[in-house]
């Protein structure tokens, strides 16, 4: 029997098995399909990509975004019903083999099985043999939601004989599609465009951050200038003001010696108005003397009669004169009682304001240790103004050369 004529028999074979079997192996929601295509009308696209309303772009790639659909068989049917099942679906790559319960249970390629059965003696060894005996029983089957990166993965780690197969989609353990080579590779370039824009949303917030960093920097470079400007007015002011104290504590220096002068002064005059007193006792003593001769006097000139009349006059005046001493000597011991009173209390004070002048002037000497240490808390201030200001300029550069490189990277993606 020529090769035609073992073609017919098997094509009228299949005829009849699809006659007699209402349950053919085909996959039940692309029958449809079929009768419009034996009734010569354009079959509907059932096994390009299926994509889901939401837009790759807008969320991350799924594998139901790229599923297709393929016919299903079991593993009982023959070699000649799966050739049936190929015929009716010309644009299929491969079927799948099913359980019972709907499970996939292998993979049958289309090219693999064809090139079988186009050996010289196929048709007779395998047409009646059941599918399972030519179908890879340990095909790729990975969950409905299986990463996508990790289905790739799997599928490029095959061996080289079933690279190119076709990988199952299972849920719940039923069969939901099958992704074709071609569906990985759009589903790569896909992963590939999600990382690439990932990348660039990571490169554009890095340089957004750069550029807060580097206006962050440039305003703490001119806060640090204008900080160290500060610094130098603060030295210059701490500097002047300590002048200004060291003029105040010679001002007190020379006030402690004048009140300290002044206080000596007064006590040698409250000394010299002591001498006046005893001066001034010495000329009482002096006139009330002077008062009892000129008493005296004038009781002899008294007892003379006639001839010490001249003299009691004489005598008269004295007491005259003696009074009035007396009476000046007590007014200028009344005076010097005054005199040394005041200096007394001039005195006091005196020493009492160079008291007050001592306690001011230790005053001053710890306004002047602390006008010391503001004076190196700014020298210090503005060293470390220098080194911010020196070390922001650095953080600015290197921020600056951060930005370039990374509108460099950004521009290598375009």
């Amino acid at each position: 029997m020529t090769a035609t004529v073992l073609e017919k028999e098997k094509d009228t074979d299949i005829e009849k098995i699809e006659r007699t079997d209402p349950n053919a192996p085909l996959n039940g929601e692309v029958l449809p399909q079929e009768a419009k295509a034996e009734k010569g009308q354009a079959p509907e696209e059932a096994a390009t990509p299926r994509v889901m309303a939401a837009s790759p772009a807008a969320q991350p790639a799924r594998l139901q975004h790229f599923l297709r659909q393929a016919p299903t068989i079991t593993a009982e049917q023959t070699c000649r019903e799966t050739i049936s099942v190929f015929k009716m679906h010309p644009e299929c790559e491969c079927v799948i083999v099913v359980g019972e319960q709907g499970a996939p249970i292998g993979l049958m390629m289309r090219n693999r099985f064809f090139l079988k059965l186009g050996h010289r003696f196929s048709a007779d060894l395998y047409d009646d043999k059941p599918i399972s005996k030519l179908m890879d029983a340990s095909p790729l089957l990975v969950d409905y939601d299986f990463a996508p990166q990790q289905l790739i993965d799997s599928a490029l780690s095959r061996h080289e004989s079933v690279l190119y197969d076709c990988v199952i989609v299972t849920s719940n353990g039923r069969l939901a599609g099958i992704l074709t080579v071609s569906d990985m590779l759009k589903l790569s370039r896909l992963l590939q465009q999600e990382a690439v824009d990932s990348q660039m949303r990571t490169i554009r917030s890095a340089e957004q951050r750069v550029t807060e960093i580097e206006q962050a920097v440039s305003s703490v470079r001119e806060s640090t200038s204008q900080g160290e400007s500060l610094s130098v007015e603060m030295v210059d002011l701490t500097l002047s003001g300590k002048n200004e104290l060291d003029k105040v504590m010679k001002a007190f220096d020379a006030i402690a010696a004048n009140s300290q002068l002044q206080e000596n002064r007064m006590n040698e005059l409250q000394a010299e108005a002591g001498s006046i007193s005893k001066v001034s006792l010495l000329i009482k003593e002096l006139a009330e003397q002077s008062n009892l001769l000129a008493l005296n006097a004038s009781i002899e000139a008294a007892r003379a009669g006639e001839h010490g009349r001249g003299f009691a006059v004489v005598a008269g005046e004295v007491m005259k004169l003696a009074g009035q001493t007396k009476q000046f000597a007590n007014e200028i011991t009344t005076l010097t009682r005054t005199i040394v009173q005041a200096i007394s209390q001039t005195t006091e004070l005196a020493h009492a304001g160079r008291s007050e002048t001592s306690a001011s002037e230790a005053h001053v000497n710890e306004a002047v240790e602390a006008f010391n240490r503001l004076f190196r808390a700014a020298a210090d201030n503005r060293n470390s103004a220098k080194q911010i200001g020196s070390l922001s300029e650095q953080a600015h550069l290197q921020s600056v050369h951060v930005a370039d490189e990374m509108k460099k990277l950004q521009q290598s993606y375009f």
